[in-house]
């Protein structure tokens, strides 16, 4: 919510400004491509806020580009990272699947051969203790 104010007293000013900017500069300048200036077919005529305003969008264009194809060994590592991931998901769940069968087999093979070992039978001890004399 505080960004939210923040942003609105920063951008409502430059509005603001923008807007006073164009009225101001809105008579038409010419502009031309040819140094020399003798090729009057390389030259047109726009409102000078025009030229300021897409000239701006222009350079944030451009530099929202750069941006992103500088950091593309980013993404790219990002996204070897991911197929990494699922890949290794991936072993996980087969590993667990393999180790679910195995489980699942070792129990029939020990319900298939009955009990380990026989009950113990209620016998008496083989050794007694000594008795110690009173």
């Amino acid at each position: 919510m505080i960004l939210k104010i923040v942003s609105f007293l920063i951008l409502a000013p430059l509005a603001v400004l923008l807007v006073v900017f164009c009225v101001a500069n809105r008579e038409a300048i010419t502009v031309s491509f040819d140094p020399i200036g003798t090729l009057p077919q390389f030259a047109f005529q726009a409102p000078l806020f025009v030229l300021l305003v897409s000239s701006l969008i222009v350079g944030l264009l451009l530099g929202g580009f750069g941006t992103w194809m500088t950091q593309g060994h980013y993404r790219a590592k990002a996204a070897n990272r991911r197929r990494e991931i699922e890949n290794l998901r991936h072993e996980v769940d087969l590993s667990n699947e393999r180790l679910r069968r195995l489980r699942e087999e070792r129990e029939r093979d020990l319900a298939a051969q009955g009990p380990a070992l026989p009950a113990p039978a209620n016998t008496t001890r083989a050794l007694a203790s000594p008795s110690v004399a009173a």
